[in-house]
């Protein structure tokens, strides 16, 4: 029996995107941290990223400026060929913005990325991400340790 994973391919030349998913929110909560990855075979520039559950998703770079760690939304990403690009660790991060309902564990959310090739061309891959449980977590990174503060 073949074991089934979630990967949106855009063609044997293009962008592959897989392990998408989104933690469950709160009452309340307006804004989500949405990871996955994206790997190259060609050089592109992910443009953009949205959801119709959302307001926006931005792209957020997490940058180390005079001793402490700031958030800096990126409006193009480029995306090396041959390599795969992380977010929700490597200090990239995707945060859906004006939630339009509360994301349920197990529900999924449909996610859609728009790329750019140097040809110029554009494309538009259409993913869903899964709604996992969320792990509540007190570490943070210092300089060279990770920091427990329970």
């Amino acid at each position: 029996m073949l074991g089934l994973t979630s990967v949106a391919w855009a063609g044997p030349k293009d962008v592959a995107v897989d392990k998408v998913w989104v933690g469950e929110s709160i009452p309340g909560q307006n804004s989500a941290t949405l990871e996955l990855n994206i790997t190259t075979v060609a050089p592109a520039t992910l443009l953009s990223v949205s959801s119709t559950e959302a307001a926006k998703v931005e792209i957020h770079r997490m940058l180390h400026r005079h001793g402490k760690m700031e958030a800096m939304i990126v409006q193009r990403l480029p995306l090396p060929a041959h390599q795969t690009v992380a977010f929700g660790s490597d200090r990239l991060f995707l945060i859906m913005v004006g939630l339009k309902k509360e994301f349920n564990i197990g529900d999924h959310i449909p996610v859609s990325l728009q790329v750019e090739y140097t040809n110029h061309r554009r494309q538009t891959i259409a993913v869903e991400a899964t709604v996992k449980k969320m792990a509540l977590s007190y570490r943070h990174l210092g300089k060279r340790e990770v920091h427990d503060h329970r």
